[in-house]
């Protein structure tokens, strides 16, 4: 967006981008302002986007706390608009804006007019009020929304937990991970494909294309009990508003009207105590929107969550749904992602999830133009005499190895100390923790479960995969794996 920088790189590391801060782009915020005529008034920032903030703030009417999403502006000068009259342009201006949010507000519209009643609505995103506000940089739509959070992509990889926290107890991993295929399987029953790249959209005046992201950083946990919090209690429980006063480029304090007096960073939801997290998700994003008469070619995507047609056909489908949501499930109950993209390019995913699974079928296979890197004809590891740049990693030895990096234990000089996990004695689990305790390992029965689960639903041919509603009925959903096992080869029986 920006052609000459306007503004010194702000020193928060998880912070916008500053240089957005212009004409079209972010409306500047700051702690304590209000919105539509003092309703809203803002107490924290809860995270951010390529288009949009999103703040926690205290809805004073109703006594509640909320979640404001602010959309960058989409207006050009007044000027510049090529309509006759200001009725017309006002009119233009209004419904360039809406049109920001209003197919997102069609999407959850429809979804809560059809459902009569269907207990997985409750884990579908539901928009309490929306408006459009006026601002140096243009006009912005508003969405007003639940207080959720965190998400589950950050619980399970947060800096401020020890790493032996970050993977969700099992019981809980597996409620989660059936919701979101309880909520996925409520779209597809409605029209709507929550697909990593598009969702579907059919009624009776309308046909719309929605991309969307089907990922665990659009899946909230739901809060409980917070609407009873004070001002105080916000602070008390995230922390203060960590802010960093925006400068110039020229390094003077910001005099411009476009950009905040400071930018503040997002809350530490992650770090909130376990006794305010519902055991109930909620599926987000519904945003940026266009019409099937009108396709985009050169929408993007998360590609580890990438189902292989869709990468080497350009095919979207239901099927690329489930591919995705059993990369989730792995995700939920690994606490890592199953096929990663430390660099976002999509050949390092495409090796792994070869690794995986095996040799891709024909076409695919010929098509991907890496292969030889990494791979013979025959689909088995290139080994070279000093180094090897693939390997075999069965989907059932990944998930036998879930925790089994907490079997090493770095001492201060830097060296691995087996004994000294040996001779810790193992504590009882904490059943207020959402976490599971160090050195938990699934079960030999859980871990012969999940991988049949991953098989069913990781099939190249996308017709093969597990239908939703199969999904749901498997038996790593129904069974309850009580016993977990030590690294140390001790186990202890508890429920899980």
């Amino acid at each position: 967006m920006a052609t000459t920088w306007l503004f010194q790189p702000s020193s928060l590391d998880n912070i916008e981008q500053i240089e957005n801060y212009r004409k079209r782009g972010f409306h500047p915020v700051s702690i304590g302002d209000n919105f539509a005529s003092g309703r809203y008034r803002i107490l924290h920032k809860l995270g951010f986007g390529g288009f949009s903030t999103v703040w926690l703030a205290r809805d004073e009417r109703n006594h509640r706390l909320v979640s404001l999403k602010i959309v960058t502006a989409e207006v050009r000068d007044i000027m510049e608009l090529p309509l006759n009259s200001m009725l017309d342009k006002n009119i233009y201006i209004k419904d360039l804006i809406d049109s920001k949010i209003y197919n997102e507000l069609r999407i959850l519209q429809h979804l809560k007019e059809s459902a009569i009643y269907d207990s997985s609505f409750d884990y579908i995103l539901t928009v309490l009020d929306h408006f459009t506000i006026e601002g140096p940089n243009g006009f912005h739509g508003c969405l007003v929304t639940p207080f959720a959070g965190p998400d589950l992509a950050h619980v399970s990889y947060n800096p401020d937990q020890p790493s032996e926290t970050r993977r969700l107890r099992g019981a809980l991993a597996r409620k989660f991970a059936k919701q979101v295929a309880l909520a996925v399987g409520y779209l597809h029953s409605r029209g709507v494909s929550h697909g990593v790249f598009y969702a579907l959209v059919v009624t009776l005046d309308f046909v719309l294309i929605q991309r969307l992201d089907l990922s665990t950083s659009n899946v909230l946990i739901q809060l409980a009990h917070v609407d009873a919090w004070s001002d105080q209690d916000v602070y008390e429980l995230l922390g203060s508003p960590v802010t960093d006063r925006v400068r110039l480029f020229s390094g003077e304090l910001n005099n411009m009207t476009s950009a905040p007096e400071y930018l503040v960073a997002p809350a530490n939801l992650p770090n909130l105590e376990s006794k305010w997290l519902a055991e109930k998700i909620l599926l987000v994003d519904f945003g940026q929107s266009f019409m099937l008469q009108q396709p985009h070619n050169d929408v993007g995507f998360t590609m580890s969550y990438c189902a292989p047609e869709v990468y080497f056909d350009g095919k979207r489908t239901v099927w690329s749904d489930i591919w995705a949501l059993g990369c989730m499930i792995f995700e939920i109950r690994a606490g890592c992602q199953l096929f990663e993209s430390f660099l976002g390019g999509p050949h390092e995913v495409i090796l792994q999830i070869v690794e995986t699974l095996g040799k891709l079928p024909e076409p695919w296979w010929n098509s991907w133009e890496k292969r030889h890197v990494y791979f013979d004809e025959d689909g088995k590891p290139i080994k070279g005499p000093d180094i090897c740049f693939s390997a075999e990693h069965p989907l059932i030895g990944q998930i036998r190895d879930i925790g089994a990096e907490e079997s090493r234990v770095i001492t201060d000089e830097g060296t691995i100390d087996e004994n000294l996990l040996k001779n810790t004695v193992p504590a009882e689990p904490e059943t207020e923790s959402i976490f599971e305790p160090r050195g938990t390992r699934l079960t030999e029965a859980e871990v012969e479960v999940f991988a049949d689960l991953l098989r069913k639903i990781l099939k190249y041919n996308p017709e093969e995969r597990l239908q939703i509603e199969k999904i749901l009925k498997h038996a790593w959903f129904m069974t309850s794996f009580g016993d977990f096992s030590r690294i140390n080869g001790s186990s202890i029986g508890y429920n899980d």
